[in-house]
C-alpha cells in the first residue's frame, strides 16, 4: 500500500470519530463528564443539559459506541465517564500517518 492509500485508509477509520464529535450535545454530554470524576448518571445528565432522558441515552450510547464514555454499574445506577484511549489512538496513528508521509514531500515543506 502507498502513502497515499495508507493515508486515505486511515482518514476512513477516523471519520466516524470525528462525526460523533461533531454533535453538539455529545460535545456538551463529554464536557460535563469530564467535570465529574465520579461519572454522571442519565438522570442527572438529563437535569445538567435541560433535555429529554431519551435524548440524553441516545447520545451516550453513540459515544459509548464509538469509544468515547464507559459505563460502571454501581447498584441500580450507571455512571458514565469519559474515556479517549480506543479514538484518541486512532486519531493519533493518522497524524502520524500524514507527518510520515509528509516528510517523504520534502517540497511541501
Amino acid at each position: 500500500m502507498n502513502p497515499n492509500e495508507a493515508a486515505l485508509q486511515e482518514f476512513r477509520e477516523t471519520i466516524p470519530i470525528f462525526e460523533a464529535l461533531a454533535d453538539e450535545r455529545r460535545q456538551q454530554i463529554m464536557i460535563e463528564l469530564t467535570q465529574h470524576a465520579k461519572g454522571l448518571t442519565v438522570g442527572e445528565l438529563t437535569k445538567i443539559m435541560q433535555i429529554s432522558q431519551p435524548a440524553v441515552s441516545h447520545q451516550l450510547k453513540t459515544l459509548k459506541d464509538h469509544h468515547f464514555v464507559t459505563v460502571e454499574r454501581q447498584g441500580t445506577r450507571n455512571y458514565y465517564h469519559v474515556t479517549f484511549d480506543g479514538p484518541l489512538t486512532k486519531v493519533e496513528h493518522l497524524i502520524h500517518t500524514l507527518r510520515e508521509d509528509l516528510k517523504q514531500k520534502p517540497y511541501l515543506h
